[in-house]
């Protein structure tokens, strides 16, 4: 059965319903700033637990994915995923907040404890919300599927870089605050819109959120996300469509090409960075781990018991491709990543490299071991 769910908002990152909500209500604009504190009103515990994922339109400059949970009595959090029974990312908090950038899978188990060994919440990742294809460029359409009995709240913002004095890159701005209407909200679709028509330099995000009550007048809300630019809306096929030879796609594949003088120093001020091919229209994650643990990209089979402990994901990279060619894959280093880096005159580390073609299949490149020196 699947566990109640609902949201509360653990950091300032888009969408920007939780902006509106701060200035309605200073509370949560406190809560929102000290991710940790209870809320002003509240007579018990706060429990939460939060899922970001998708894609961005700087991915190298602007992190998504992310999985985090908190308490409000700034007590230790515990925040884990849990695939085929085996835990592959994990992460413990002493001042009331815990979280990773890494996403469970469909199907995958996310389990909340504060402190360790005391279960707030087990919940199945299902992948909603999604948007359909209409919610694109020229359109005020917000629609897609949810879980069932989420509310679901939807957003758009501009993002822009912002740049320093000399043209160095200091971080995205977002502007452009619009919010969706939604309209409809039945078993597992919903259905709305904006008021004005998206632009393909937005970003459009879908929330659903839902708060369940505990015990003693504490409560577990659980928020999950997605985003994405918007995209081109589809094109209407033609009443008349000519017979054509069938096209034959080709199995998805790729390679790494080069290494782009990645040392220590550079990593740690401008991330890794190498060139991958790809034979089609997709997407390129890769990862990079430190050798000194069991490297968790690809799942440990049901039953299988590691006496070491998960590596350390030192860093990560996603770049789209609209064609089949050549990508520059930047990889930003996480804060474990950053430790690691931050004294060591050399690191052995292994590349994962997954690419997500854009109608669907998804391959895994050979791993890779480099050896980063200062």
């Amino acid at each position: 059965m699947r566990t109640p769910r609902g949201s509360i908002r653990a950091h300032l990152r888009f969408p920007q319903t939780l902006l509106r909500a701060c200035i309605a209500c200073v509370p949560l604009l406190a809560f929102a700033l000290a991710p940790g504190q209870a809320l002003a009103g509240s007579h018990g515990t706060q429990y939460a637990l939060r899922i970001s994922e998708g894609e961005i339109n700087f991915p190298e400059y602007e992190s998504i994915a992310s999985t985090s949970g908190s308490s409000s009595t700034h007590g230790q959090v515990v925040v884990s995923i849990i695939r085929a029974g085996v835990v592959v990312y994990r992460d413990k908090g002493e001042e009331g907040w815990a979280d990773f950038s890494q996403v469970p899978e469909v199907g995958d188990e996310v389990t909340l404890e504060a402190p360790q060994g005391n279960l707030i919440a087990r919940t199945v990742y299902d992948g909603l919300p999604t948007m359909e294809p209409t919610v694109c460029a020229g359109s005020t359409d917000f629609s897609g599927a949810n879980s069932p009995g989420d509310v679901v709240e939807g957003s758009y913002n501009t993002p822009s870089l912002v740049f320093g004095p000399y043209g160095e890159v200091r971080g995205v701005h977002h502007s452009g605050l619009g919010e969706a209407q939604v309209k409809t909200l039945s078993g597992t679709t919903f259905g709305g819109s904006f008021l004005a028509a998206l632009s393909s330099s937005e970003t459009v995000t879908a929330t659903e959120t839902l708060k369940t009550p505990l015990a003693g007048e504490a409560t577990y809300t659980y928020t999950s996300e997605t985003s994405r630019p918007v995209g081109a809306c589809p094109v209407v096929p033609p009443v008349v469509v000519p017979i054509a030879a069938p096209v034959i796609t080709p199995a998805l594949g790729g390679s790494i090409l080069s290494f782009l003088h990645n040392t220590v120093r550079s990593i740690l001020k401008l991330g890794w960075r190498d060139q991958v091919s790809i034979n089609q229209a997709g997407t390129v994650v890769q990862d990079l781990y430190g050798l000194a643990g069991h490297v968790p990209a690809y799942a440990a089979r049901r039953g299988r018991h590691h006496s070491t402990p998960p590596a350390v994901l030192l860093a990560r990279g996603t770049v789209s491709a609209d064609r089949a060619g050549t990508v520059t894959v930047t990889l930003r280093l996480t804060r474990a990543g950053r430790r690691e880096l931050k004294d060591a005159a050399h690191l052995h580390a292994m590349l994962l490299t997954t690419l997500r073609g854009a109608a669907g299949p998804v391959t895994h490149l050979a791993r890779r071991k480099v050896t980063l020196r200062g």
